[in-house]
């Protein structure tokens, strides 16, 4: 469920080149009224800011893909989100993710992880941020909700 700013048991951490992974996100409205979202995906590696909870603030890397939705008071939204890493290459104690498809979309991003010794792999995170409507300023504002996928690349 959308909403805590943790990784969870059970999804993709190992991951290889040109296969697709299926997560599910899911947001639940319990505002007191029907609310506007949007879900804003992100990738980056272990270096990249993520979302900083105790400023409120999102990450400033780019959304490469977003769900806009609208949840009822009370409601639930789930969609699934695929993601397959493309042009992984491996050389000099650096990985380097050239492409990204989501959601049957392919996007550029050219990201390079160095090997952490400490945790024997290359990291990068896969996020979703959560940004809800203010009716009283008129515009999307990040709700200092998110969830973290860290997926190591291998070969």
């Amino acid at each position: 469920m959308l909403g805590s700013n943790h990784t969870f048991e059970g999804l993709p951490f190992n991951i290889m080149a040109n296969v697709t992974y299926l997560v599910y996100l899911g947001v639940g409205n319990n505002m007191g009224s029907a609310c506007y979202y949007t879900c804003f995906v992100k990738i980056g590696n272990e270096t990249q800011l993520l979302p900083n909870t105790s400023l409120g603030t999102a990450s400033p890397l780019p959304a490469l893909y977003e769900y806009d939705l609208f949840v009822g008071d009370g409601g639930t939204w789930e969609a699934p989100l695929t993601f397959k890493v493309n042009n992984l290459g491996f050389a000099n104690g650096v990985c380097q993710l050239s492409e990204i498809t989501i959601d049957g979309l392919n996007y550029p991003v050219n990201i390079a992880s160095a090997w952490d010794s400490n945790q024997t792999g290359f990291y990068y995170n896969l996020f979703v941020e959560l940004s809800m409507y203010n009716s009283k300023s008129g515009i999307m504002q990040y709700n200092n909700r998110y969830v973290d996928l860290i997926l190591n690349m291998t070969q």
